[in-house]
Parts: C-alpha cells; structure tokens; sequence
C-alpha cells in the first residue's frame, strides 16, 4: 500500500529552536544534524525516512544542516497539513541563487512565494491552460503527440528485436504535448529532442546540493552559477 510522504523545511535553526515542541527523530551530529547520516545511509530518501518511521512514527523530525525537516509519512496527516492547514505551510523556503536564475527570482508558479503573486500565476495558469475549454483545444495536440508515441516504438522494436525504450519516448510525447501547449506551434522531432536534453541539463543543475543545507560551502559552487548565467 502506498504510503503518503510530505515534509516541511525550515532554513535556519533560531535561537530558540531548543524549546520548540517537535516531533521527535534520529539525534544527529553537531553542525550537520542528520545529513550525513541519510546520505551514508546507502539508500534513496524515501526509503531512509521509511526505515525511520518504523522507529519514530507518522511524525519526526530531521536536522539537515541549517534546515529543520518535519517528516509526514501518514495520508491523514498530510490531508491536514496540506488541505486543513494548506494556508498555514503554503510558502517556500529560501532558495539557492542558481534556482533563482531559473525560477525568474521566484516569480514562477513552482517557485513564488504563496501570497498575491502565487495565486496570480496559478489562476493564470489554470485560465490559459489548464481549464475544460483549453483542454478541448488542445486535443489535436495531444492526439498528434500518441500518434508519434506508437510510431516511435513501433520503428524502435522493429529496429532492435521486438525491444523498445518506453519511458524515453512516453517523455518525448508528452514534452511534444507540452511545446505545444505552451508556444502554440508543432516542432519537429530534432527541435523538441534539443529543448527535452536542454530540460534535462537545467533539472540536473537545480538538483539538490550540499550547499542547500551547509550555506557555508556556496563558495564552492560559484562555477556551477557562472555556467546558469
């Protein structure tokens, strides 16, 4: 059975972060709380945090660096925090500055800050691509992009022995689906392919770093801000 995961984040331990009444968790080592005990761990996030929920329960925490993590593996409390209390822990935390190169200094809907300029992306968002009548327009698009899907696979099994990459070209299609949508026009495959590896390379740059939880080190990764810019 699936079992629902959320966490909360906070950048910085306060002063008084002592006497805050969290949830328990794992004790961690001075400086780095518990980062480098999840990344020793040999195992991806979710399964650490799953091994700790056997010890700690529904709610814990972690220490990572400089930020406080609340760790939520129960659907009943993830509806609460996430629709009771929605409002409550909407915002986001402080972001490195190479994300905020791509994010357009947070001033995208994945990456506003919740208030005014969040729900003004979102409606937008919603209005202009998300809602029935948008939908309806864009079925062509979506059509066209399952045409390509079994024209792909087919050429690519038949080219290596009945053998055929479905996730690679199930993302193509939906990468079509979302040029589409987004610039109104059909490219051709090359084109969408060059734009697929160029997404590719920017979620591989905003991947989690070290840096997140230890600013200290940012120093260190002022190359890797040159190359976003």
């Amino acid at each position: 059975m699936a079992t629902s995961f959320y966490h909360f984040s906070s950048d910085s331990f306060k002063s008084n972060s002592k006497r805050l009444n969290l949830p328990p968790g794992p004790p961690g080592w001075p400086v780095v709380g518990n980062l480098f005990q999840a990344a020793r761990s040999g195992k991806p996030f979710f399964e650490y945090v799953d091994d700790l929920r056997r010890k700690y329960g529904p709610i814990f925490t972690l220490r990572m660096g400089t930020r406080t993590m609340i760790i939520l593996r129960d659907a009943k409390l993830c509806h609460e925090a996430l629709i009771d209390k929605g409002a409550l822990f909407a915002s986001r935390r402080r972001e490195n500055p190479t994300r905020n190169i791509f994010s357009c200094n947070k001033f995208t809907v994945n990456a506003a800050v919740y208030g005014p300029v969040w729900r003004s992306l979102r409606r937008n968002m919603v209005q202009n691509m998300l809602s029935s009548s948008r939908l309806k327009e864009f079925r062509s698009t979506r059509e066209h992009a399952m045409d390509k899907l079994i024209d792909r696979l087919r050429a690519e099994a038949a080219a290596n022995n009945g053998v055929a990459s479905v996730l690679k070209n199930a993302r193509f299609s939906v990468f079509c689906i979302l040029v589409g949508m987004c610039f109104g026009i059909e490219m051709d495959d090359e084109t969408v392919e060059k734009m697929d590896q160029v997404m590719k390379t920017v979620l591989i740059t905003l991947d989690p770093r070290i840096d997140d939880y230890l600013p200290i080190l940012s120093p260190f990764f002022n190359e890797q801000r040159k190359r976003a810019l």
